[in-house]
């Protein structure tokens, strides 16, 4: 079977975000559904600037730098890299954040099988649908960067975990 998939190199990443569904169901549930909310009524400019915005806030606690100042620069400039060669991001995430990512659910302990299962396996899910094209599908429903709210509520989620709950 050929894959037709725009971006493959991204389907790891895919999954990741579905973690916080095992550790934080009602905090990933409602944060997927106001954000995907409110970025349905956001304009493209508006939706690439609140990825930009919180990709850098994400990003940066990929660094491990204590002052905010530098952890904030060193993820702004990774982001002004990505802007110039976008295939750098997607190397990024899948080589670097997302096993970090899981690596980190490693660490804690927490339901591990669970999460993990949960992230790889919605990864796989995606594969047909990104393969039937429904990516775009869903850009013609409810725009371009559709995907920013999910986005946003892993981000949020994400944050919400690591400073209020471990």
């Amino acid at each position: 079977m050929m894959m037709l998939i725009k971006y493959p190199l991204l389907i790891p990443t895919v999954g990741h975000g579905a973690t916080s569904l095992i550790v934080s169901p009602y905090a990933t549930l409602a944060s997927n559904f106001l954000s995907c909310l409110c970025i349905y009524y956001c304009s493209y400019f508006q939706r690439v600037t609140l990825l930009i915005v919180f990709s850098i806030y994400h990003i940066a606690d990929d660094f491990n730098i204590k002052n905010k100042l530098y952890k904030y620069s060193w993820s702004s400039l990774f982001h002004l890299a990505w802007l110039k060669w976008p295939l750098l991001s997607k190397c990024y995430l899948t080589l670097v954040h997302t096993p970090r990512h899981y690596f980190n659910i490693y660490k804690r302990k927490l339901r591990v099988t669970q999460q993990f299962i949960i992230g790889v396996g919605t990864s796989l899910v995606a594969i047909p649908f990104l393969n039937a094209n429904l990516d775009s599908k869903l850009n013609s429903i409810f725009g371009e960067l559709w995907y920013v709210g999910p986005i946003i509520a892993h981000i949020i989620v994400h944050s919400y975990y690591n400073n209020f709950l471990t």
